[in-house]
């Protein structure tokens, strides 16, 4: 039957609406506040009198005869239940949060009252019978059994209770999600969300990989199977979040979080460390969205820290380029090592004053000293090196970004070549014992001046190495030695982008969802290697205190990104919809850009070390004798500064692999093609490469 507006069920079912919607602000109050303990200690001793109360009409009801003393004796009981509650403090917890902590006190409660009552009867029985404090001993038995039941029923209703109006909408609502995994780990996480009121998350289900686990209950959820199909899940349990440790981040596919990001899954990472408030609590697990770079930088490497330990510890560390983004992370890296200095250097004066504070903070005992200078002015780098007397020098700085130095290779060239022949020069006449700099992957095969500036550093490094060890040689067949070791150990390390470096594409992306769009990457195709920067930079340390000089180092960068699946997966973790809600646009590439960076040269190849993320490079090798000058010459020209095609020109002829894209400086290899032969431009200074066995001697 139809209910018209005036009918007796929908004026009442009207009303009972108006009444519930009168109320929802006195149910946020009181949901919003606590009970104070007095009640709860009334409410415990109410249930004692009640228990009592009932426990002596049903004796008194099957019992033959009647007793007295009814008020007496419940005073006395009362006493006693009051003062167990007082002991164990039974009322100061919150009753709508109880836990098994709480329920265990007031069942130790409960019980050490029962058995002193119990204790008094017996010996009341046995010397006052028909006392004021005479019981049958069955009596205090069964009033302890009532009494704790009905208090742990408050607590059940009154927990049940908030529950209920929580769900029904009288509180916030919570984001179903699902838990990834059911180890001991995940259930505690799940038990604290779920009595957590605080928290915006409800677990609803437990997802496992495991098949024989599914269709059982942990926690009061069920456990899923997790076949792929995250859709099909999302829409039975109505959750569309789910929330991972890092651990299981790295052990599951990265498909699976790919797949997550398109179908519109949202991914929380839990940080499991505990934390403490003031007041020595423990405060419920951390959960943040989760970042790119937690996903393109999940296959943690793990570095050898004590093997490295004794290169640092007592010794003075200079890093120039220190307020880079990995100058920076090197200094916060050293210092974990107990060296004596740490000497940061580098132009930048604010970002260096930033670093030195941040370095302070940390409260170590090393000496930490920040230099303002320019590794491209001698002098001044010659007064930091007699000064400091490092025994370890990183060097950072240098110029990166490609497309400003390609239309500035003069200024690459002053910085990237002279700055590190400077410090490397510098280096061996101080007795430096190690020299440690940081290439890039662009170096390989350069398509641009910024790669090919630094291909010339490490010419220059790798030949000043040759050079030293040829001179020990030389001195220790005259002594009558047999063995040789070069006085300054002269390392490269080259790795490809680093996450969240100055320059990268992924704060780029950021600012440039942050403001609606739009995304713009060069090419559709291009891809690119990517490191977290902590990682990159252990293993620059782990690589420069392990060479034996003269080596270049490459690393595991795994797979190669494509920029674009990138650019999709930040703006989908953004809430977005690419395409739709935030455009990609392709703007071409820029001078000198690659679609595809390389680690090694397609001429070169790599003999693995004990570190399977470590590699070392078998390359060509320079005589010091020709590339000296002709580095003096290239360096000598780009000082001049309007001699730009001449500079590319002199690179080059230097470096015949050094092939110009999408650049107005490709007209410059066709000349060089006609003119000159490859391998007769190799043949003018390489000497033979270092064969697997002389590099692990």
């Amino acid at each position: 039957m139809v209910q018209t507006w005036d009918s007796p069920t929908f004026c009442i079912a009207h009303m009972l609406e108006k009444l519930t919607e009168k109320l929802r602000p006195l149910f946020r109050i009181f949901l919003s506040n606590y009970m104070p303990r007095w009640i709860i200690f009334t409410i415990d001793l109410s249930i004692v009198v009640i228990s009592f109360t009932v426990l002596w009409l049903f004796r008194e009801a099957v019992a033959a005869g009647t007793t007295n003393w009814f008020s007496y004796k419940l005073v006395l009981v009362v006493t006693l239940y009051a003062t167990t509650a007082v002991i164990f403090r039974t009322y100061r917890g919150v009753v709508r949060f109880s836990s098994i902590n709480d329920l265990h006190k007031l069942t130790i409660s409960a019980v050490t009252a029962t058995f002193l009552f119990f204790i008094l009867s017996l010996s009341a029985n046995k010397f006052y019978n028909n006392s004021l404090v005479s019981f049958q001993l069955w009596f205090p038995v069964i009033l302890g059994f009532l009494i704790v039941g009905g208090q742990l029923l408050f607590r059940f209703a009154v927990r049940a209770f908030f529950e209920v109006f929580e769900r029904s909408g009288y509180s916030q609502k919570k984001e179903r999600c699902f838990i990834l995994g059911i180890d001991q780990e995940n259930v505690r996480i799940t038990n604290e969300l779920l009595g957590d009121r605080t928290t915006k998350f409800k677990p609803i289900a437990f997802l496992t990989l495991e098949n024989g686990q599914a269709n059982k209950h942990v926690c009061g959820l069920p456990i899923e199977h997790l076949n792929g199909n995250m859709n099909q899940l999302a829409d039975k349990h109505k959750a569309h979040s789910i929330l991972v440790t890092r651990r299981q981040l790295d052990a599951l596919p990265k498909d699976f979080y790919d797949k997550c990001i398109v179908d519109g899954i949202e991914i929380y990472m839990v940080n499991t460390i505990s934390r403490f408030s003031a007041e020595g609590k423990e405060t419920p697990p951390q959960i943040n969205k989760i970042k790119i770079e937690d996903l393109l930088g999940r296959n943690v490497i793990e570095t050898n820290k004590e093997a490295i330990r004794p290169a640092f510890e007592g010794e003075s560390i200079l890093i120039t380029g220190a307020a880079g983004s990995i100058g920076s992370e090197i200094a916060r890296q050293v210092v974990q090592f107990n060296c004596k200095r740490v000497i940061l250097v580098d132009q930048a004066e604010s970002p260096l004053n930033d670093l030195w504070i941040e370095l302070k903070g940390l409260r170590t005992d090393v000496d930490i000293r920040p230099v303002v200078a320019n590794v491209t002015h001698k002098e001044r780098m010659r007064q930091v090196f007699e000064c400091a007397k490092p025994a370890v020098v990183f060097h950072a700085a240098a110029y990166k970004h490609v497309p400003m130095m390609e239309i500035h290779p003069s200024t690459a060239v002053v910085t990237n070549v002279l700055g590190t022949k400077i410090c490397a020069d510098l280096a061996s006449e101080t007795g430096v014992s190690r020299f440690i700099m940081v290439s890039t992957d662009k170096a390989v095969n350069p398509t641009n001046v910024m790669g090919a500036s630094k291909r010339a550093a490490e010419i220059y490094i790798q030949s000043l190495a040759l050079r030293l060890t040829n001179q020990d040689q030389d001195k220790d067949k005259d002594q009558g030695q047999a063995t040789a070791k070069p006085k300054t150990k002269f390392i490269t390390t080259r790795f490809g982008n680093v996450l969240g470096s100055n320059g990268s594409v992924v704060p780029l992306f950021k600012r440039q969802i942050e403001k609606g769009g739009p995304v713009t990457l060069t090419h559709r195709e291009i891809t690119r290697f990517f490191m977290t920067i902590p990682e990159a930079c252990s293993l620059v340390l782990e690589a420069g205190c392990t060479g034996h000089g003269g080596e270049i180092y490459v690393f595991d960068m795994g797979e190669a990104v494509k920029i674009y699946d990138l650019a999709e997966k930040m703006i989908r973790l953004s809430g977005k919809i690419p395409g739709k809600d935030i455009q990609i646009v392709e703007t071409g590439l820029r001078p000198g850009e690659k679609l595809y960076e390389e680690l090694l040269a397609t001429t070169e190849n790599t003999i693995p070390t004990y570190n399977k993320k470590i590699m070392i490079a078998k390359v060509r090798r320079y005589k010091y004798e020709f590339v000296s000058p002709t580095i003096d010459e290239l360096i000598d020209t780009a000082i001049k500064y309007d001699l730009s095609k001449e500079v590319v020109w002199r690179l080059k002829l230097f470096i015949p692999e050094f092939k110009s894209q999408n650049s107005d400086y490709c007209c410059i290899d066709h000349e060089i093609d006609k003119n000159t032969n490859l391998n007769e431009a190799y043949a003018k200074y390489e000497v033979q490469p270092r064969t697997e066995q002389t590099i692990q001697a």
